[in-house]
């Protein structure tokens, strides 16, 4: 019974976090995933796994934002769960530690296809441009799975 309510609310978390991304202001600059692997180079990368980029944030959004919101990140985890969005694109949540909130990151099609071969536990990583946060949860956007 704890289990199916515990579902129920990790479920109507993500749901929410799925509205408010895409409802939500996004003032950052959209890059496709060409120009973000076209155009980082190793020097101008943040290598930062997600559970400092959890960490970050839940300690100050502010400064997390300034330090990692719009920027090119390497990200290293490990997969949670592969969901699919409003428009079948794939969403990787990434481990935090903390078992109700992760880290989201999603891509295009390509960044889809390649999500589709990976599985729960298992280590990635990607290089994405910071979103912010959206319901506690570090976002990252335009990703390329390494």
């Amino acid at each position: 019974m704890i289990k199916k309510i515990l579902i129920g609310i990790v479920v109507a978390f993500i749901l929410l976090m799925i509205i408010g991304a895409l409802l939500g202001d996004d003032t950052t600059d959209s890059t496709t995933n060409s120009e973000v692997s076209s155009s980082a180079e190793p020097a101008e990368l943040i290598a930062v796994t997600a559970r400092e980029l959890f960490t970050a944030y839940d300690k100050n959004e502010v400064a997390a934002d300034k330090q990692f919101k719009g920027k090119m990140l390497e990200v290293t985890a490990t997969v949670s769960s592969i969901d699919s969005g409003f428009s079948d694109n794939a969403i990787v949540q990434l481990n935090t530690g903390n078992d109700f909130q992760s880290v989201s990151a999603e891509g295009d099609e390509t960044f889809t296809d390649i999500a589709s071969t990976l599985n729960k536990g298992q280590e990635v990583t990607m290089i994405c441009q910071g979103g912010g946060e959206i319901i506690g949860s570090p976002m990252l956007d335009n990703c390329v799975i390494q």
